[in-house]
């Protein structure tokens, strides 16, 4: 164990003073002495070879025992008293020496022992402050952290009041534009009973107008109706004067079929005649062919007459049916279009 470590609060001085006598005296031995008197006389600690060691730790173990020895050799010679009188003899100066020797031992252990007490007050009080000390420095950085933490909690209470003073202005320019709101949705309201007042009493005015509009659609309805009466009293004498004609007509056509048959009647007797009189005559082939010739144009005229006839006769009755069934239908439309109870 080094002489620091037994005096820890004498550490840091008694390696000063010995790097001090290091550059002072490079020899090794009277480093060793140095460091042996630094040790008893200003710090008061009992030199041993394993201390001069751990401090200097220069040359051999033997080295530091050597210088120690020969230190409490001079120690001794150095408090040995001796009584020079001529007068004294030899026993009584021994006596004398001794006894101021003693004295001296005395007064030198007493000043020692004053001296530890002192050290000794002295290193309690350098503890008592070291540990006051170190008590100030944990009391200090408990301060430390103690303000640390009220100054961090103090920004968290500002970013929080800020925080609030934040949401508070959200909520307030929310209310706001929900207030905003809520007078135009009033204002919108107030715009929308004026316009369905509005509407209401322009849909009665037109309902109002709508059944006079029925009103008088439902007399010229009737009087339509009437007319339409009158007409197809018209029209049904003009269907029977077209059966009539249609009835001519198809005596006519009866006529122009007889006459068409008597025509090919005719045509097949000259046809036969011809046929008899074509292998007697060449000559005679030749007109009853112009002969042939004539009767069939004649007959595909009569054929044409009649179809004409024919198609002349469907016209008329097609014409006919048209104009008798045009009323009706022209009247149960008007009928339906202005039926009272379809326009409530």
């Amino acid at each position: 164990m080094t002489a620091t470590a037994e005096i820890p609060h004498l550490g840091a001085a008694l390696q000063a003073d010995v790097a001090a006598l290091r550059v002072r005296f490079a020899e090794t031995r009277a480093l060793y002495k140095e460091v042996c008197g630094l040790l008893f006389f200003r710090y008061g600690i009992t030199p041993t070879a394993n201390k001069l060691y751990g401090l200097v730790r220069k040359g051999s173990m033997g080295t530091p025992t050597e210088v120690l020895a020969q230190f409490w050799q001079e120690l001794r010679e150095k408090t040995r008293v001796k009584i020079d009188h001529p007068a004294l003899p030899d026993a009584l100066k021994q006596i004398a020496a001794e006894a101021v020797q003693s004295i001296w031992q005395s007064a030198n252990e007493a000043a020692a022992a004053e001296l530890a007490a002192l050290r000794a007050e002295t290193r309690l009080q350098a503890a008592d402050a070291e540990a006051e000390r170190d008590q100030a420095k944990a009391a200090r950085a408990a301060a430390e952290e103690g303000t640390a933490a009220v100054r961090a909690a103090l920004e968290q209470a500002r970013l929080a009041e800020s925080a609030r003073q934040g949401e508070l202005e959200a909520e307030k320019q929310a209310h706001a534009a929900s207030r905003a709101r809520y007078e135009s949705a009033q204002q919108q309201i107030a715009v929308l009973e004026r316009q369905l007042l509005e509407l209401r009493t322009q849909f009665s005015q037109e309902l109002e107008q709508m059944r006079e509009q029925v009103r008088l659609a439902q007399e010229r309805a009737s009087a339509s109706e009437r007319r339409a009466l009158r007409e197809i009293d018209q029209e049904r004498g003009v269907c029977q004067a077209a059966e009539k004609a249609a009835a001519d007509l198809r005596g006519e056509l009866a006529a122009q079929q007889g006459r068409a048959q008597q025509a090919a009647l005719e045509a097949a007797e000259v046809r036969a005649a011809l046929q008899a009189e074509r292998d007697a005559s060449a000559k005679e082939a030749g007109a009853w062919k112009q002969a042939c010739a004539e009767a069939e144009a004649a007959r595909q005229a009569l054929h044409g007459e009649l179809d004409e006839a024919r198609r002349r006769a469907e016209r008329e009755r097609a014409e006919a049916a048209r104009r008798l069934a045009a009323p009706r239908r022209w009247v149960s439309a008007r009928r339906i279009k202005f039926k009272p109870e379809a326009i409530k």
